[in-house]
């Protein structure tokens, strides 16, 4: 069962599993032993440890004290089975985040959009997000998961920057600006992925939520709160256990469609203002070196032009 688990995240209150993921193990086991033990009689035994994924020597303690009675492990060979794991999780997750760093910087090259899918780890599960994933992928949209965005330090500076250095957060990782309560881990990625969505031009996010989950229902208006304060289009798709209306489903999806083609040209169209008045205050600098004559005039300040450029987008 988990109880604990891993997170880039930082200044955060906890790391735990959501308690329904973490109690399912015994809810499975109470139902094949309730009144007769199903898997006694099919010679399996049942294994469901606690286990605390951020403690590592604790994580190691407690699959030895799992796993030792039935196969006879000993402290080393369990110590380098953990190590060995812990291995693999890492390569697995930087071959993910690395993979979504280059589809991003395709997105930003082509002036396309992607979507991130703000939920928990279950909803990858296209049995229970009604394929709506499947069906923005098929229109063209990238999907990126919560959990898996780049942690590239450039790119996180691109983001994040200017917010660190006023003091607003202490690293592009952390999200005390937004939620305090930060205990639950899946809803701590969810509320950092927000934050990173609504700062990348070319992420628009997905909410999905199922089962009235009980951790998701405080941050509604958060998430929402964060994505909408940037201009960036939010959708959510919530209770989507209360039943199956696939119908009104692919109806929605093809209205989202319908809105991301325009926001899409609306993109591009301010790509293209902001790349035509960077080559106007470009030429426009080299006619006053020109007519000043001197070699040594300062030059103009990136910052004032950026600024001005992009009030002049605006308008």
């Amino acid at each position: 069962m988990y109880d604990v688990l891993l997170s880039p995240l930082v200044k955060l209150q906890a790391s735990n599993a959501c308690p329904t993921v973490t109690a399912t193990p015994e809810t499975v086991k109470a139902a094949f032993t309730k009144e007769n033990d199903v898997f006694a009689e099919h010679n399996v035994k049942y294994i469901d440890p606690m286990l605390n994924f951020a403690d590592r020597k604790l994580f190691a303690y407690q699959m030895l004290q799992a796993w030792q009675p039935v196969l006879g492990l000993s402290e080393e060979e369990n110590d380098r089975a953990v190590e060995s794991g812990f291995a693999a999780l890492t390569e697995y997750e930087t071959s993910v985040r690395r993979r979504a760093r280059q589809v991003l910087d395709q997105l930003g090259r082509e002036d396309r959009i992607g979507i991130v899918m703000l939920g928990r780890p279950y909803h990858h599960d296209p049995g229970l997000n009604h394929e709506i994933l499947d069906e923005f992928q098929k229109l063209g949209y990238p999907i990126f998961s919560q959990n898996t965005l780049p942690l590239d330090e450039d790119l996180l500076e691109r983001l994040f920057g200017d917010e660190v250095k006023a003091g607003a957060i202490r690293s592009p990782l952390d999200i005390s600006d937004a939620w305090k309560n930060s205990y639950s881990c899946s809803t701590n990625h969810k509320v950092w992925a927000a934050k990173f969505t609504a700062r990348h031009p070319n992420l628009v996010a997905l909410e999905i939520s199922s089962f009235k989950c009980g951790h998701d229902a405080p941050i509604y208006g958060v998430i929402e709160g964060i994505i909408e304060q940037s201009g960036t289009p939010y959708f959510c798709f919530k209770d989507l256990d209360e039943n199956k209306p696939s119908g009104s489903i692919k109806i929605r999806i093809e209205t989202i469609d319908y809105f991301l083609r325009r926001y899409r040209e609306e993109v591009i169209r301010k790509r293209k203002a902001e790349q035509d008045i960077e080559a106007q205050l470009g030429a426009l600098e080299a006619q006053l070196r020109r007519e000043a004559g001197d070699a040594e005039l300062p030059r103009v300040d990136q910052e004032s032009w950026e600024r001005e450029a992009q009030g002049m987008t605006a308008d």
